[in-house]
């Protein structure tokens, strides 16, 4: 197939605070195919090296490599370096003739912003229904944090559920007080609790899961397909954050679930991903059928609505033409 393929830059409706730092602009890659019969179809490469994926200049160096028509044996060929990348071409090419896709809606958690602002943005999520709710901690003292906290749970409503996500931010002292005080507080509330340490704490983080009693996610520590399957045969008794626009080929993930791999141990999140990428997730995800409340809730941030139509995806190649280049092959 002829393909093209825009670099873009787009700035957050605002900006997004984690234990990384703040976070101010989404970049990426649209690619365009088109085969022999006119058929098109659309892919999106967006990386986040902060969270373990490539970088960008990686993902334009390979498109200015990729020859100027695309195979299914190419696009197979993608390094295991380069994730988004696979996620991108391989989406984009099962796309094509197959626009626009009809997808449904799944539960969804609602990402809160940090610090106080949490204590009042949950109540527009939960006047549309939702009933999960995340909240980004190790952003500001645990003790702050945990002040904060303690007025969260008390608002939040009853049948309400709250993940922590401290994006690997805590060492392992800090964490097994932040572990203590939960037991204490948040015993009913806490669905889970999301990356309490770096990924390369791979042997504290294994010894964490085995002496609390509330999950831990693992994200950042499986970002990649390879990732995952190493701490399935690591024995890790939690939960998986997968980001699919950064995890790899999809079919990756297609087979750990059918050799095994339970489905309530999975929790699909976004990568502020744009429209393009976030469509393409929603169809699979009737192939994954996920058991848990999906991370999308982040419109506040960068909204992604789902696309319906082929003049969607159209408009969304051409929402380009005033600041992408769009490069032919």
């Amino acid at each position: 197939m002829r393909w093209q393929w825009r670099l873009y830059e787009e700035p957050l409706q605002e900006p997004l605070v984690t234990a990384k730092g703040h976070w101010r602009s989404r970049r990426g890659l649209l690619l365009r195919l088109e085969n022999d019969e006119g058929q098109v179809g659309y892919g999106e490469i967006a990386p986040l090296p902060g969270w373990g994926s490539e970088t960008l200049r990686a993902d334009i160096a390979l498109c200015q490599q990729l020859p100027r028509h695309l195979t299914p044996e190419i696009i197979a060929t993608l390094p295991e370096t380069l994730p988004a990348a696979q996620f991108g071409f391989a989406t984009a090419w099962q796309s094509v003739g197959q626009l626009p896709y009809r997808v449904r809606s799944w539960p969804i958690c609602a990402l809160l912003g940090s610090g106080r602002a949490a204590l009042t943005q949950w109540q527009a999520p939960w006047q549309r229904g939702v009933t999960t709710f995340k909240w980004k901690v190790g952003v500001m003292s645990p003790e702050a944090e945990q002040g904060i906290l303690r007025e969260l749970l008390a608002v939040l409503p009853q049948g309400t559920k709250l993940r922590l996500d401290a994006n690997g931010a805590w060492d392992l002292e800090t964490a097994r007080r932040w572990f203590n005080w939960l037991d204490c507080y948040g015993a009913g509330k806490i669905e889970y609790v999301e990356q309490p340490l770096p990924p390369h704490q791979w042997s504290a983080l294994l010894s964490l899961a085995q002496t609390v009693r509330i999950a831990i996610a693992l994200d950042e520590s499986v970002v990649r397909a390879p990732e995952l399957q190493r701490w399935l045969e690591w024995g890790w008794p939690g939960l998986f954050v997968i980001k699919p626009a950064l995890f790899g080929f999809p079919e990756r993930l297609s087979v750990l679930l059918r050799q095994g791999l339970e489905p309530q141990r999975l929790v699909f999140s976004s990568a502020l991903e744009g429209a393009i990428a976030r469509t393409a997730i929603f169809q699979l995800l009737e192939t994954w059928q996920p058991c848990r409340a999906l991370g999308f809730g982040v419109e506040r941030w960068r909204s992604a609505p789902l696309l319906t139509s082929l003049a969607d995806y159209t408009a969304q190649w051409h929402r380009l033409d005033n600041y992408g280049k769009s490069y032919s092959k």
